[in-house]
């Protein structure tokens, strides 16, 4: 049985509750036509100018398989077999896995040294048979555009440029070198897939041209990084030893040279003292002989193992020269604009509305 407070309660709860029914939200919607139309207009010109003054972006990339496996005795090959003819025995130079993982190659192409490196690279762009610094193409395209202007360096042309300048704290960059580093590394990606084992390596530029040519560029950077942190030991070992086989066959063929001299000179001598300075002479000569032999059998071990860890990075798709424009889409860009400004247009009414 419902209580007369109980019914007095129920009425003043209905009191609270708002009610918005479909006929008055098409109530306000055909209020607002009007402020809609007009933002809608508003945002469609806002947006049309800001999609044409975008220029627009070209995609180029590049597939490639790197090497990735254990190295071993048996990873050598014809290499191994080689040695074995000449008399040098290499089962002692197998090693671990790989130095440096195909998964951390990505990394590689976001660091400040390869923005730096590109920096100074010659691209040829449409159009155009002379070469342009990296740097300069960017700058040239940072400033095209209606908005380009809000994008531009506010540094003091008449500051000179110290350049990168590598310190004990670092590298010592300039704003237009930092803002470059940064463009660089939104333009430029490489993602490793663990299923394929691919490496695939996208650059994207203002001109189809040039897309291509930093794709590659990009590869043979990454390439000659990879080379120098996998040989670095080897051919620091190769250049150790080289010079130790140089400074042994220098004094082998003096001892060689000591040797035949004393003997023209004591030619018809018999005494014995004679034959203990030729006897020591002559080991001299041996020890130098063989120091000279076995440090000559370690330079062609150390080339090998150079060679050996040389990594190789398979191209399965070259880079090619864009047709058709990746971004932007201007369409959208307008649409997105006036979707903005009907909302904004919308949240106003609103709150007007239950303001008054």
């Amino acid at each position: 049985m419902v209580t007369k407070e109980t019914k007095l309660r129920q009425d003043e709860a209905e009191d609270d509750v708002i009610e918005i029914r479909l006929s008055d939200l098409l109530a306000f919607l055909k209020q607002s036509r009007r402020a809609m139309l007009i933002g809608a207009m508003v945002g469609g010109i806002i947006g049309a100018l800001y999609a044409f003054s975008l220029p627009n972006q070209y995609t180029s990339q590049i597939t490639v398989l790197p090497e990735y496996q254990s190295k071993g005795p048996s990873s050598l090959g014809g290499l191994g077999s080689l040695a074995g003819l000449a008399g040098i025995d290499i089962g002692g130079m197998s090693g671990g896995a790989d130095a440096i993982r195909p998964e951390l190659y990505p990394n590689v192409l976001q660091s400040t040294p390869f923005a730096l490196s590109l920096l100074k690279e010659n691209v040829y762009s449409a159009g155009t048979n002379k070469p342009t610094r990296f740097d300069t193409y960017l700058e040239g395209q940072n400033k095209l555009g209606l908005f380009g202007w809000l994008s531009t360096s506010q540094e003091d042309p008449e500051t000179p440029s110290p350049g990168p300048m590598v310190e004990q704290r670092g590298i010592r960059l300039t704003k237009r070198q930092e803002g470059m580093a940064k463009i660089i590394q939104n333009k430029i990606t490489a993602a490793y897939e663990k299923k394929t084992g691919m490496i695939t390596l996208v650059a994207t530029m203002p001109d189809p041209f040039v897309a291509a040519q930093i794709a590659t560029l990009s590869l043979t950077y990454l390439t000659d990084y990879i080379t120098t942190y996998r040989t670095e030991k080897a051919r620091r070992e190769l250049s150790f030893l080289t010079k130790q086989t140089d400074a042994a066959k220098q004094r082998y063929q003096n001892s060689e040279i000591s040797l035949s001299t004393y003997r023209d000179r004591n030619r018809n001598l018999y005494l014995n003292t004679a034959k203990i300075e030729e006897q020591r002479i002559q080991a001299d000569f041996i020890l130098a002989q063989d120091v000279y032999n076995n440090l000559s059998k370690q330079v062609e071990m150390a080339k090998i193992k150079v060679q050996e860890q040389v990594p190789v990075l398979k191209i399965l798709e070259p880079a090619k020269v864009p047709t058709r424009k990746s971004s932007p889409s201007r369409v959208l860009v307008i649409l997105s604009f006036i979707g903005f400004s009907l909302v904004m247009i919308l949240i106003y009414r609103i709150i007007k509305h239950f303001a008054n």
